[in-house]
């Protein structure tokens, strides 16, 4: 899949890039701004966007993922607040909780892979959380 990484801290969009990589995706980005994400975005037109809810410069990832999903870009939520993202469901697939470890950002992106392809996703104790 081509995912783009909406995220302001280094070394997660780092760790998600490795992470991704190493299952054979490719990666764009990171994008730290709202901003910056729509724009890098338009350009790349992924399958998927990870989406943190807090950004750079006091930008909003709920805003950027209210748009993407806008122009067809599917978005997952990876984010250590959880609650914030309860009221903006319609943006984003489902919610994957900051940490996560490489099992988890992996499965997590399956489990998007099969609802874009129209399967219904398998549930492994990796991915139980992202949609409750």
């Amino acid at each position: 899949m081509k995912i783009l990484l909406v995220e302001d801290e280094v070394l997660i969009a780092m760790e998600q890039a490795f992470y991704l990589e190493s299952a054979g995706h490719e990666v764009h980005g990171p994008a730290a701004t709202s901003e910056k994400a729509i724009a890098l975005a338009r350009e790349v037109k992924p399958d998927l966007a990870l989406v943190d809810i807090h950004l750079s410069q006091g930008s909003s990832g709920i805003d950027a993922a209210r748009q993407m999903t806008a122009d067809g870009i599917a978005c997952l939520f990876v984010t250590s607040y959880r609650e914030e993202v309860e009221p903006s469901r319609e943006y984003g697939i489902g919610c994957l909780p900051k940490p996560f470890s490489q099992a988890t950002l992996t499965a997590a992106v399956e489990v998007v892979r099969a609802i874009l392809d129209g399967r219904t996703p398998e549930k492994t104790p990796d991915t139980m959380e992202l949609f409750s």
